[in-house]
């Protein structure tokens, strides 16, 4: 059970950095 959050507050961080980069992506798009 414990493995297992560890492993769900490593896809939410990860999916949070995705987020992160693709508002990044339009950010320069924008700006290009």
């Amino acid at each position: 059970c414990r493995r297992l959050s560890k492993d769900y507050e490593q896809n939410t961080a990860s999916s949070e950095n995705w987020i992160f980069l693709a508002m990044i992506r339009l950010m320069i798009r924008r700006l290009a």
